[in-house]
């Protein structure tokens, strides 16, 4: 974790970001993907701190703000960064939101979040402007500017675990659509004799019920992936699927790269993108020519947090 938070550092010192002096400071936000967690630097990258903390059982969305709150106000005091430096905070939200107004639309795994400011609370308790995006989103435009895409101005980051989130970047700037849920093919049918999306598919509860349903029963995705049987075909039947939806993204998009993140993507390791990207490229149009990579994030677990600071100092130039 060091090399990436000195990587972190270096690529942030490389930029010029506007007009604020060099004691202004960014602020990273993870609502709860991983449990909270929480990052700021100073624009010239000299100092960059990070804390994390597990969220508390049964919480709603009026706790997880009181504890994400209490995060932030240690870090910043213990690291003596003051308050009033603060000048953006980007926040991440696992679930659709509205990041014109700053509101969260609704949560998927907890109460409380429907129609929230959650923007204006946090302007509220820290005086600093404040900007919201989907934790997808947020990863991919963190993978853009520090991570696997730093290279390229052009790239789809798909994310498998609980469900199936999606991030757009085009031309530099993160691609939101007109209502905030540009990219999320995880949302869509993928027939029309039944309600089933593509996240019933790929998302780990959906690749163990299709493992289950080919006679292997089991809750862990190690397992899954180095079962020879049913596990190599619930992989290969996902493969087919990624592959397929993916081909129709680089059709439509032709983005230079696709990222993949996620719990089910560190359990397939290189194995999986490598056989994503197999298929993706013998699916797209040989017209033009081209190889599209697939390739693995690298921000990790903190990928979120950092996805808010590059989106919080990103703003300080617009």
């Amino acid at each position: 974790m060091t090399e990436l938070w000195n990587s972190l550092k270096q690529q942030i010192a490389q930029h010029n970001w506007g007009l604020f002096g060099p004691t202004s400071y960014v602020l990273g936000v993870d609502l709860g993907s991983y449990g909270l967690r929480a990052v700021v630097t100073d624009i010239c990258g000299e100092h960059l701190f990070h804390a994390n903390r597990e969220l508390a059982a049964e919480s709603n969305a009026t706790t997880v703000l009181e504890q994400s709150f209490s995060l932030i106000h240690e870090l910043l005091e213990t690291n003596h960064v003051p308050a009033q430096q603060l000048v953006r905070i980007g926040v991440g939200f696992g679930g659709p939101v509205d990041a014109v107004r700053g509101v969260t639309r609704r949560s998927y795994r907890m109460a409380g979040w429907d129609d929230l400011n959650v923007c204006e609370q946090f302007e509220a308790a820290f005086d600093a402007q404040t900007l919201i995006e989907n934790d997808a989103s947020l990863i991919a435009f963190g993978e853009y500017m520090f991570g696997a895409g730093r290279d390229v101005q052009d790239l789809y980051y798909l994310h498998l675990s609980t469900g199936v989130g999606s991030g757009l970047v085009l031309n530099g700037q993160l691609h939101r659509g007109v209502t905030t849920s540009a990219g999320e093919i995880g949302h869509a049918r993928y027939s029309l004799s039944h309600q089933r999306e593509i996240e019933d598919l790929l998302s780990i509860r959906g690749l163990l019920a299709r493992a289950n349903e080919l006679g292997l029963q089991t809750d862990d995705l190690d397992i899954l992936f180095n079962d020879p049987e049913a596990g190599a075909k619930t992989i290969s039947e996902a493969v087919d699927v990624l592959g397929l939806g993916l081909a129709g993204v680089v059709q439509l998009l032709d983005p230079a790269l696709l990222v993949l993140g996620g719990i089910v993507t560190r359990k397939g390791g290189d194995g999986l993108c490598s056989a994503v990207e197999a298929q993706v490229n013998q699916l797209i149009s040989p017209t033009p020519q081209r190889h599209v990579p697939v390739v693995h994030s690298l921000l990790g677990a903190e990928a979120v947090a950092i996805g808010g600071l590059a989106l919080a100092l990103q703003s300080l130039n617009q």
